[in-house]
């Protein structure tokens, strides 16, 4: 199992906007991906996109390169302040013998 975390600045204003697109769904189907779990995060200057499965990063690569994923992701260009960046695993914590999330 692995995770791949993706940050966003939002440009200003941009939060609502965000939010509508995020309760839409993603821009593909996730029972077609070897993805176990995606989350979504929103503040109000960015949103987090966490992806977890067998080999997230290859999974998430393959999402960005599917053309179809990118037309139907492009309605977030007008959300997004700058590129998207990769979030560093930098602390982690599970308690002894319980079950990851």
């Amino acid at each position: 199992m692995s995770r791949i975390v993706v940050v966003a600045g939002l440009r200003e204003g941009a939060r609502d906007t965000a939010r509508l697109l995020i309760e839409s769904g993603p821009p593909f189907d996730p029972e077609t991906t070897p993805l176990l779990r995606h989350d979504v995060y929103l503040t109000g200057h960015e949103v987090v996109f966490v992806f977890e499965g067998p080999d997230a990063k290859r999974a998430v690569e393959r999402l960005v390169g599917d053309p179809g994923v990118l037309r139907t992701a492009a309605a977030w260009r007008e959300c997004l302040d700058g590129r998207p960046r990769i979030a560093e695993p930098t602390f982690a914590w599970t308690r002894p013998g319980s079950a990851p999330p």
